[in-house]
């Protein structure tokens, strides 16, 4: 999250590239605020750009 297509975006179509993370933002905002008790964030290989400010770091396993 974003899908990796979102950074093409950048180098050709700046507006559309910020339009494109704002919707990936807004989406993982809705997913997390919709969870009625818990929720549980994971992930495979690198967490989300979006997840760095929260800590998340990638594990080795």
């Amino acid at each position: 999250m974003p899908r990796s297509s979102v950074d093409a975006w950048k180098q050709t179509d700046r507006h559309r590239h910020e339009r494109e993370l704002q919707r990936a933002r807004s989406l993982l905002f809705v997913a997390a605020t919709r969870a009625p008790d818990a929720l549980t964030i994971s992930w495979n290989g690198e967490p989300s750009r979006f997840l760095r400010p929260l800590g998340a770091r990638r594990t080795l396993r």
